[in-house]
């Protein structure tokens, strides 16, 4: 009679594992002690710092909760300005940003002479810094005065100038050189693309569906779980704009209309004296502010990702 008993396998030393469990934090270690030494530690900190008044040349007073008080009900607070400013940009950049990904994703996608060459150009501007990016739009756009080289063609050809970065146009600036630089969104939708199940696009056509049928029935359910990835990267992305506004000016101008949350606290931290506990306190609000929005968008995650029935067969489509 066969022996049915389970094989037991032997366990191994203690010695043994002790000694794998140390090798794996030994290899873990550069990465555990950049999170508790850079991440953690400064975040600690500045929670303390945003209930104290800082002093510049050293030094701490409790002050409890009037740090908060100040930035919400006190009407020399530039916070709720700057948390207006910042939502509005971070509400347009992301509409515009997501729409145009996914018109250019999807336009290449199809098959046609230079597909290749277009899709390198959209890319091409996301692999450079930020900064070089936003001088390189200043040198561009910036009033005849100072060299511009739109302004100074719009004179040549007999037209009227128009100061980009100095009145209305300045949102108009960044949002374009957001869309500019947006290459890697495209690049990750246009992969999402290649997903799409060729069979049920055929099924489509064949039921008499046109593109929109084919977008709204196969292509997005497909990739809406990668298009509310896309979201997230991009509200956080928009709502941590920095370097555009400091390299068209260093003060928001105009009229402190650029005046972005980050620009704000890095200001009141390192430039203006006994205001780091307010920085402090305003970087915490901030992080409950996008804890919120994330919240909120995790809320509808759901109703992003569900799939929608209808394409999986075929249906009547008209």
């Amino acid at each position: 009679m066969p022996d049915i008993r389970k094989k037991v396998r032997p366990r191994k030393p203690m010695r043994g594992a002790v000694k794998e469990a140390l090798a794996g934090y030994a290899f873990a270690s550069p990465a555990i002690l950049g999170v508790l030494i850079l991440t953690l530690y400064p975040m600690l900190a500045s929670l303390y710092y945003s209930f104290n008044l800082v002093h510049s040349r050293g030094g701490m007073e409790w002050l409890g909760l009037e740090n908060y008080k100040y930035l919400l009900t006190n009407p020399a607070s530039e916070f709720p300005k700057a948390v207006g400013v910042t939502l509005f940009y971070t509400a347009v950049n992301v509409v515009l940003v997501i729409l145009f990904c996914l018109l250019v994703a999807l336009m290449l996608n199809r098959r046609f002479i230079g597909r290749n060459f277009l899709r390198g150009v959209f890319f091409l501007p996301s692999v450079m810094p930020t900064l070089s990016v936003a001088i390189l739009w200043k040198m561009l756009l910036q009033n005849q005065a100072k060299g511009g080289l739109i302004n100074w063609w719009l004179i040549t050809s007999g037209l009227s100038t128009i100061d980009f970065l100095n009145t209305e146009y300045i949102f108009v600036t960044l949002f374009s050189m957001s869309l500019w630089t947006c290459g890697g969104t495209i690049v990750v939708l246009l992969a999402t693309l290649q997903d799409v199940p060729l069979d049920q696009l055929e099924a489509v056509s064949i039921d008499g569906g046109n593109a929109w049928h084919k977008f709204a029935r196969v292509t997005y359910p497909t990739i809406k779980p990668v298009l509310f990835f896309q979201l997230i990267m991009c509200v956080m992305t928009s709502v941590q704009v920095y370097t555009q506004s400091v390299a068209f000016s260093r003060n928001g101008a105009p009229n402190r209309m650029t005046y972005f949350i980050n620009v704000m606290i890095y200001d009141h931290a390192f430039i203006q004296a006994d205001m780091r506990g307010i920085a402090s306190a305003e970087a915490w609000l901030v992080f409950l502010i996008i804890l919120i929005i994330t919240g909120v968008l995790f809320r509808f995650q759901g109703s992003l990702q569900r799939e929608d029935r209808k394409a999986r067969g075929r249906g009547r489509w008209r």
